[in-house]
């Protein structure tokens, strides 16, 4: 429920009160119940947090023991999870695909699997910064996004590194087509790609950004650190003023009315077309990543083999049998998707 009240919105940032927007921003004021004001801890892409002590989401049950790696791969046939890869050794930190036989994960040291329908294969990139997130728009057409100003692209033979005139830390990758790719990452971040080259735009913010999508070019939103919310609307970005300092890690937009937003102890946030509005998780587990196949199927994941699903009334939980914090996700019909997960710190 929204407050109608009026009152002044002030920006904290570490003990410095900034009382003057150098762009536009959109005042969105929540009900008190969950005015948390607790400074999120700031770690390299929010991965590194130590995970909740607590187990939930039908976790008493005896979780699966992975003693092939630090990772794994899970997918769900639209009745249960299961994993069905676990014998690679580095961390993977994403995943995306386009059909059954065209499948890829990503992670440290500048690895890069691929599923081809029968095994998981490792391709050469000729990187080793940690890589992030990955989107694209064919198997012949792919991007990753990744840690100090690491951006791949893939044509399908072979991956090539853009050269680029930055170090930044590169967390999130979203595009409507070949000609309208965004980048979010480190200190506010954000770069746009027309097809032929690759220009910084001006986010309005020094926070870091996490996540990035959007449904069309002309509405693309960016959350990060501090509560951060930015909209694009095909000409500039602006802050929307969530009253909240959390961290918001990912966000989807089913369409133009519908967006979905996770981050820091379980928070989820929702806006309408109208009106933002955070909606029950039922954990405090960190959420990490958020995908949407439509508006009625919705999965939000996290620490501690937290998985969610949203059948458009209600968020309900799924029993994952692990306790990986899963990071990755993607997916394209209910009953076919796949998460990836790395071993909880000790």
């Amino acid at each position: 429920m929204l407050k109608r009240n009026k009152m002044r919105i002030v920006h904290l940032f570490r003990g410095i009160v900034f009382g003057i927007s150098l762009f536009s921003s959109i005042n969105i004021l929540f009900a008190d119940e969950w005015n948390l004001a607790i400074e999120t801890p700031k770690a390299e892409w929010g991965l590194l947090e130590e995970p909740s002590p607590k187990y939930k989401w039908g976790l008493e049950s005896p979780t699966v023991t992975h003693k092939k790696s630090d990772s794994i791969v899970m997918h769900y046939n639209g009745k249960a999870w299961s994993c069905v890869y676990n014998a690679y050794s580095a961390w993977l930190n994403c995943i995306y695909g386009f059909d059954p036989n065209n499948i890829f994960a990503a992670g440290d040291n500048g690895v890069v699997l691929h599923y081809n329908g029968n095994s998981w294969i490792k391709q050469k990139t000729r990187v080793t910064s940690r890589l992030n997130r990955i989107w694209g728009i064919s198997p012949k057409n792919i991007y990753i996004s990744g840690d100090q100003g690491a951006i791949l692209h893939y044509n399908g033979t072979e991956w090539k590194k853009y050269t680029m005139m930055t170090a930044t830390w590169f967390s999130s990758t979203w595009g409507i087509d070949a000609k309208s790719i965004f980048i979010a990452g480190a200190l506010g971040k954000i770069l746009h790609y027309n097809g032929k080259k690759w220009i910084e735009q001006e986010s309005g913010t020094s926070n870091w950004l996490y996540g990035i999508s959007g449904n069309s070019a002309d509405n693309v939103y960016a959350v990060g650190d501090y509560g951060t919310l930015l909209h694009y609307n095909g000409k500039e970005w602006k802050k929307i003023i969530l009253n909240t300092n959390k961290r918001l890690t990912s966000v989807c937009v089913p369409d133009a009315n519908s967006v979905f937003v996770v981050g820091a102890d379980g928070l989820i946030l929702h806006y309408d077309g109208m009106h933002w509005s955070r909606q029950r998780s039922g954990t405090d587990n960190w959420l990490r990543k958020i995908w949407a196949i439509d508006d009625n199927t919705i999965f939000a994941i996290g620490d501690n083999g937290t998985i969610l699903s949203y059948d458009g009334k209600k968020w309900s939980k799924q029993k994952s049998g692990t306790n990986y914090l899963l990071l990755g996700i993607w997916g394209n019909r209910r009953d076919s998707v796949y998460v990836v997960g790395i071993k909880p710190k000790k």
